[in-house]
């Protein structure tokens, strides 16, 4: 009896555990729904995004029309001179969506003779449509023509004119005017005290590319010191960059075998799937034979010894993508009622000079950049190696289960393919979006063969 009353004693719950134990369910509730909401509205972000730059071009097309019928039928230039600010505005406005340039900038002109002190629209838009006609002369001296730099809308004003001259300059090829000019405008953004971290993101990403490319054009004329200074200058704005880094290790290996190293070095570490193996070793070797040459016999020694254990890693660790040949035999859609599932049979060849007696394939099935699904498979063991020069795998079929509705959702759909021996470096061998024949012809018994690249041994 005793007992029995001490377990109803414990079963009771005080109010204040009631309440706690409500709150907590409140709690985790709210912090789920919380959670679904955050995901679902970034999701409808991405997708008004696209949606806004689809209507935006489709407008602009519109606009494009509408204002070469207006200003074909009237004399919008007539008598401007008489007209004020707001009229000259809007007709400059008209012929630059109609892209009669010289009238836009005749009519911005007198804008701006009307404006009053402290506004910049005129000033932009007649610099907009300057650059357009490629004088870039004639719009840096409008910048230069007002001065009060602590000015917010003039700040505005020149950062945004220093961004499309940049812009008009790389589509033109000028690469090395487009980095000046976008280092420009980031001089003039930087007098901003709140900055928005996007536009200041943009303004770097277009400095680095443009420095970037203006490398590029340098090494094809025989300039590599210049595509040195050109790299080191983008590699200021963008210091954990990839790609700045191996060009500079690629340039170097030539230039200055040791600094090319001290560029290799971190890159192999991270990524030797994605690096040149042959250029890094010839800097080894290079940068030995200068060390003999300098006397210093142990530094020779360690970049010999360098050479040799890299090459003893990327054997065993490392598959380059032009080492395997993805052979697709077939892809089927089987369709069960309103639901698509996706089949693929895939084989891979070894065209390397190395047998590879370990690899695994991953497939990953995505929808834009977001990962649906992921197939693992060992292909290659000890026992059944994959030999040098030629030898071929079994087959295998990969089959994602993810349920896909639509078949314009099928679109959107593509797999890629991850071959590694070590799961640290995987090396991305091949992208498949879903081929249109298959979406029509998807199926519940007959598979089918889109590629028609059936393998025969």
């Amino acid at each position: 009896m005793i007992k029995d009353n001490d377990k109803k004693k414990r079963k009771t719950k005080t109010l204040s555990q009631i309440v706690m134990e409500y709150v907590r369910t409140v709690g985790i509730s709210f912090c789920v729904a919380l959670v679904i909401t955050v995901g679902l509205s970034v999701k409808a972000r991405e997708d008004m995004i696209k949606n806004l730059h689809a209507v935006k071009t489709n407008t602009q097309k519109i606009d494009e029309q509408i204002a070469k019928q207006i200003v074909a039928k009237s004399d919008l230039m007539k008598d401007l001179a008489t007209k004020n600010y707001a009229v000259c505005l809007q007709v400059g406005n008209l012929y630059e969506a109609a892209k009669d340039y010289p009238n836009a900038e005749f009519a911005y002109a007198a804008a701006i003779d009307r404006a009053k002190q402290g506004v910049y629209t005129p000033y932009y838009k007649l610099s907009r449509v300057l650059i357009a006609q490629e004088k870039f002369d004639d719009a840096e001296k409008l910048v230069n023509s007002v001065t009060d730099i602590k000015d917010k809308g003039l700040i505005k004003f020149k950062t945004r004119t220093y961004i499309d001259a940049g812009d008009k300059y790389y589509s033109l090829g000028k690469f090395l005017k487009a980095a000046r000019s976008y280092e420009r405008a980031k001089y003039y953004y930087d007098r901003f005290v709140k900055k928005d971290n996007i536009i200041d993101e943009s303004i770097k990403k277009r400095i680095v590319n443009a420095y970037s490319e203006a490398a590029t054009v340098v090494v094809q004329q025989g300039y590599n010191s210049d595509a040195v200074t050109f790299l080191k200058r983008a590699e200021q704005y963008a210091p954990k960059d990839f790609h700045i880094k191996y060009k500079l290790a690629i340039i170097y290996s030539d230039l200055d075998p040791e600094k090319s190293i001290e560029y290799f070095d971190p890159l192999l570490k991270k990524m030797p799937q994605y690096i040149d193996y042959s250029t890094y070793n010839k800097a080894l070797l290079k940068a030995s034979n200068i060390a003999d040459l300098e006397g210093n016999h142990t530094k020779a020694k360690y970049y010999r010894y360098k050479s040799h254990s890299l090459d003893l890693m990327l054997n065993g660790k490392v598959i380059y993508k032009n080492d395997i040949e993805v052979i697709m035999e077939s892809f089927d859609i089987k369709k069960r009622f309103f639901r698509y599932n996706l089949i693929g049979r895939y084989r891979f060849k070894n065209v390397s000079q190395n047998d590879i007696f370990r690899m695994f394939a991953e497939f990953v099935l995505k929808q834009g950049d977001t990962i649906k699904e992921t197939k693992t498979v060992k292909c290659v063991n000890k026992e059944e190696p994959l030999f040098s020069n030629g030898d071929i795998t079994d087959r295998f079929e990969i089959t994602f289960n993810k349920n896909i509705f639509t078949r314009k959702e099928l679109q959107q759909y593509k797999i890629e393919i991850y071959l590694y021996k070590d799961e640290k470096f995987k090396t991305l061998v091949a992208t498949y979006s879903i081929p249109e024949k298959s979406i029509k012809n998807a199926t519940t018994d007959v598979p089918i063969d889109p590629f028609k690249e059936i393998y025969k041994k």
